[in-house]
């Protein structure tokens, strides 16, 4: 795998972390419109910005200056809620002043199509027909988040196993009639290396998450 992986984190959780990619959480805006910053920025790390809160107008261009001056090294646009002026606002904004790469969600697609798009990677039977489906859609302009995960079933087999589904490129535990599919360290890197083949140009985790996965 060649792409970049990000771990999304705290700036206290960076040591843990020796030789790995990361991307520095907790850019944003107060309640009052404010920009937000994290109590120490990170060297070389692309910014995660939140729309936890959102200024009641569009920011004024000191204010985007001053974000923008965070984020030299790109930003992933985390934005949840649903787009508004205000929120269209800040993306453009911040475009307009960004040499580096912006990663922003699909909403934001037709206002930035010259951004990355960033996808969740879903839970799905096939693996490769869900990337493959994505590349049709932002060909070589999107980035896989990832999004560890666990579901169970109920199942007929009574013995204790474990075995790995390469269709839908996770692992499965069996224990006491009950099937666990679940994420593995190994399962997050196959996917990251089949969505390179469709077009992918990184990946990033919450590093909290991928901790329980992995742990």
């Amino acid at each position: 795998m060649s792409i970049p992986f990000y771990f999304a984190m705290e700036e206290n959780e960076a040591a843990q972390l020796t030789g790995s990619r990361y991307a520095q959480l907790g850019f944003g805006f107060h309640a009052d419109g404010t920009v937000r910053f994290p109590k120490r920025i990170l060297p070389d790390a692309p910014a995660v910005i939140n729309d936890r809160f959102l200024p009641a107008a569009a920011p004024e261009a000191a204010v985007l200056d001053r974000l923008a001056s965070a984020c030299g090294s790109g930003c992933f646009l985390d934005f949840e809620r649903p787009i508004n002026e205000v929120g269209a606002a800040i993306a453009l904004g911040l475009k307009r002043r960004l040499k580096a790469k912006m990663t922003v969600p699909p909403a934001l697609h037709a206002l930035l199509p010259d951004a990355y798009v960033q996808i969740p990677g879903r839970l799905c039977n096939c693996w490769e027909k869900y990337v493959r489906r994505v590349q049709e859609k932002y060909r070589d302009q999107w980035v896989l988040e990832i999004i560890p995960w666990s579901a169970g079933t109920t199942t007929g087999l009574k013995r204790k196993e474990e075995f790995y589904l390469e269709t839908a490129q996770c692992s499965c535990r069996v224990e006491n009639g009950k099937a666990i599919y679940h994420d593995t360290k190994a399962s997050i890197q196959k996917k990251l290396a089949l969505a390179e083949r469709y077009g992918c140009q990184a990946g990033i985790v919450l590093l909290r998450e991928y901790r329980q996965c992995i742990d």
